[in-house]
């Protein structure tokens, strides 16, 4: 008697869904590597509109939106905004990443006026993934009580 072994791709429990938001190509590629290297499963958006509707039809872990994606910045951007108006049951499982120009890495006080939760100069995206490592563990780390209560009470 023949032994069925169905077809099937590695299943990696650990890997999570990240959306890019970005339309300069060296950027697009050096972030893409860091996140796929902390096993994530990258997809990009093509434009502003396709940005925001596989945000709005698909569940992400990780968000990295350039803030001049699609020629606008972050306030006039409907992915932003789409961002902004979340419920928050929502929104907590979603690590957002603004990338910036102007923007000084890490800094908590800037993340936190643009309901981020980290930012990060285009200069330093040769570190993304290490920064990104160190900020994902943190913010793991902080939720991690606070969803546990959430899995128990059949709230997440």
């Amino acid at each position: 008697m023949e032994t069925y072994t169905p077809d099937t791709e590695e299943y990696e429990e650990e890997l999570r869904s990240a959306l890019i938001c970005e339309d300069n190509t060296a950027l697009k590629s050096s972030v893409s590597a860091a996140i796929e290297g902390l096993k994530y499963n990258v997809e990009f958006a093509a434009d502003a509109e396709d940005g925001f509707q596989k945000l709005k039809f698909n569940q992400y872990g990780l968000l990295v939106l350039d803030e001049r994606f699609g020629g606008s910045t972050p306030e006039s951007s409907g992915i932003y905004k789409l961002l902004l108006t979340m419920p928050m049951s929502t929104r907590r499982n979603i690590f957002f990443v603004l990338i910036g120009k102007n923007l000084k890495t890490a800094d908590s006080m800037t993340a936190f006026s643009k309901s981020a939760n980290l930012v990060v100069n285009e200069k330093d995206i040769a570190n993304l993934k290490t920064i990104l490592k160190k900020a994902v563990a943190d913010n793991d780390q902080f939720y991690k009580v606070f969803r546990e209560r959430l899995r128990k009470k059949g709230q997440q």
